[in-house]
């Protein structure tokens, strides 16, 4: 055979060799020659429409917030009547929240005592911060403008004319303290509402744990002691505070006995002294039926 004629059958075979190899894959003759596409070419995958994503918060889950607010109170409101010591009782109202727009809040008492009817209470929380008497002069519970104010304006604002009927008029004694008995007490009087001695903290708040106190957020707001002195030393903690007694303290009239952050009773509290934690819890004894 011519060289001409093997030349021209040698490329005549490679041609039909090559249509036969496109034709064995007729969607793309380039992948026969696994030559990679564009669409071949390795990526990071796009996430699938179909896949899940990253789970997103649940419109249904509760926040941590309105979990707070489900979660249970630490004890057990009941009505007056059903009330013994050691229950809550609702009864009144009061700034409480350090938002006055919305109204005052419903006062919770702790139950100290019962007697028949009649049930004696203190403020769950200290709800006024304020100094026993308005100057640095000798005083006595009798004379004091802390006792002018319970039974003035906070009678007035926390209770509606049928709550103050159930309101019962005590003789307040005015027993010595018997840590300074050379302190006078003042005179008995008659009270609607008043603050305990140094006696009757030791009856009713036996463990002195129990006696630990903490203000509301009016009071807090109210005073830059707790906006900066506390906040130091409660970090991340509830505040706590100190409140008045009425039982004199160790110097003459000048001093009131308290209850500290611990519990304990001190007799060191000024009765005008700036710049103190010094609380108010009032106490009282209300008809339960």
């Amino acid at each position: 055979m011519k060289p001409a004629v093997k030349l021209l059958s040698f490329v005549l075979a490679a041609v039909l060799v090559f249509s036969l190899s496109a034709c064995g894959n007729g969607e793309n003759a380039e992948n026969a020659w696994n030559i990679p596409t564009e669409a071949t070419v390795p990526s990071e995958a796009a996430p699938s429409e179909a896949a899940p994503s990253e789970a997103a918060p649940s419109e249904t889950e509760p926040s941590e917030e309105s979990a707070k607010a489900d979660e249970p109170l630490p004890y057990t409101v009941v009505s007056l009547k059903d009330a013994k010591a050691g229950d809550v009782v609702v009864f009144g109202s009061y700034e409480q929240n350090a938002n006055a727009s919305d109204g005052n809040e419903p006062l919770e008492w702790l139950v100290l005592a019962k007697d028949g009817g009649s049930l004696l209470v203190i403020t769950l929380y200290a709800v006024e911060h304020m100094q026993f008497h308005s100057s640095l002069s000798a005083v006595t519970w009798e004379t004091s403008a802390v006792r002018a104010f319970l039974n003035g304006e906070f009678l007035n604002k926390a209770f509606s004319e049928e709550e103050k009927a159930k309101i019962r008029q005590t003789t307040v004694i005015a027993e010595k303290n018997p840590d300074y008995p050379n302190s006078r007490p003042g005179n008995d009087t008659e009270d609607k509402v008043f603050l305990l001695n140094v006696q009757e903290k030791a009856l009713y708040f036996q463990d002195k744990a129990d006696a630990i106190c903490a203000p509301t957020k009016t009071v807090i707001a109210s005073s830059n002691v707790f906006s900066h002195t506390k906040k130091a030393w409660y970090s991340g903690h509830d505040y706590l505070c100190s409140w008045w007694l009425r039982s004199p303290g160790m110097y003459k009239d000048l001093y009131v006995s308290y209850v500290d952050h611990s519990g304990n009773v001190s007799g060191g509290g000024q009765v005008y002294l700036d710049g103190t934690d010094l609380c108010v819890r009032p106490a009282m004894w209300i008809t339960g039926e």
